[in-house]
């Protein structure tokens, strides 16, 4: 069985990090895109799955992306048996096009260099703090609420240049 169209929205969708969804917008080429496509897969140790969420089609089935030469196949596993289809970097470079904009572009740009930025000023244990508790409590806690509304900032950029196979109105 093939795929459908919602099927291969939910797999560019699934595909990408917002940072991971930036960097290929970014790309020049398809050749630039095709040598991209493999050092992910080789990072994600060539093929990664998830599950399909709850309100989504087809919830709680297996979803499973492994690479091909000129992009990846999309499979999805259901009780009622598996479909599978490629997408090519063109064809995904495509369906993104259909939604991106200057404004998202620019919102998602903005999430991902704010993520980053405030990334990079994380310290990962209570030195020059006194104590563990005072490093939680001062410093651990605060990060991890911006931490938090960073994410869903970039998350929701995504959402509005890639949204899932239940469209829900754009935010912008």
């Amino acid at each position: 069985m093939s795929l459908g169209d919602g099927d291969m929205r939910m797999a560019a969708r699934g595909f990408f990090t917002p940072a991971l969804l930036l960097q290929f917008i970014d790309l020049p080429d398809s050749r630039a895109r095709a040598a991209w496509g493999a050092g992910v897969f080789e990072e994600r140790g060539l093929r990664f799955s998830q599950r399909r969420q709850p309100g989504e089609p087809d919830a709680g089935a297996l979803t499973v992306w492994t690479p091909t030469p000129a992009g990846f196949c999309y499979s999805v596993e259901t009780g009622a048996g598996s479909r599978a289809g490629d997408a090519t970097w063109s064809e995904v470079l495509a369906l993104i096009g259909e939604r991106l904009t200057p404004v998202r572009y620019g919102a998602l740009r903005a999430a991902v260099d704010k993520v980053q930025a405030h990334e990079a000023g994380y310290l990962p244990g209570p030195v020059p703090y006194a104590t563990a508790d005072i490093w939680r409590a001062q410093f651990y806690e605060p990060w991890s609420c911006r931490s938090s509304a960073l994410q869903l900032q970039a998350a929701s950029a995504l959402l509005s240049i890639l949204p899932g196979a239940v469209e829900h109105p754009a935010l912008f």
